[in-house]
């Protein structure tokens, strides 16, 4: 994922919660059609599999958990500087050992988490501008960390729209016949 500013309407709390709870809703759904054996044999994003891209997923929302207290508190985000490939990496193979159900435990789990803390946070908190600047010359907020969009979705609907055009493509070219 990665994380940065984009121009986009400017969300409220509110919004943003029912943006990303709309985007796992999406995630979900894709998921739901699959059959057990499809987290773990095809590869829809590089070398990840299914559930490599969920364990991903939980990964950064137990991230951006964190780093909402860090930022409050005037912290340097990892992120602003690091690598988020080499974060990516070292989270999917945290996890590799993990069956799917765990996996999917955890994702529902961490999303449940991450939407608890924004949804407690004041006005204030969601507005608290850090002392730190996006490549833009913005300041980072507590709000600006869920800004992420590609494809007009948030990071969990970007991932559920690439697995669904993942099973869409026509691999054998059977169209043709």
């Amino acid at each position: 994922m990665r994380v940065r500013e984009t121009k986009l309407k400017n969300m409220n709390k509110v919004e943003t919660i029912k943006f990303l709870q709309d985007d796992h809703k999406a995630l979900e759904k894709v998921l739901e059609n699959l059959f057990p054996e499809d987290f773990v044999t095809f590869r829809v994003l590089g070398t990840w599999k299914i559930k490599d891209v969920i364990s991903h997923l939980s990964s950064w929302n137990i991230e951006l958990k964190k780093s909402i207290d860090k930022l409050l508190n005037n912290e340097e985000l990892w992120f602003f500087k690091e690598s988020e490939d080499y974060f990516n990496k070292i989270q999917v193979m945290k996890r590799k050992s993990y069956t799917v159900k765990r996996v999917l435990e955890e994702w529902e789990e961490t999303f449940a988490d991450l939407i608890f803390k924004i949804d407690d946070l004041t006005d204030e908190e969601w507005e608290f501008v850090s002392n730190f600047n996006w490549k833009s010359g913005t300041s980072v907020t507590v709000k600006s960390l869920f800004s992420y969009r590609k494809r007009g979705k948030g990071h969990e609907g970007y991932h559920a729209l690439l697995i669904e055009e993942y099973f869409e493509r026509d691999y054998c070219d059977c169209e043709r016949y």
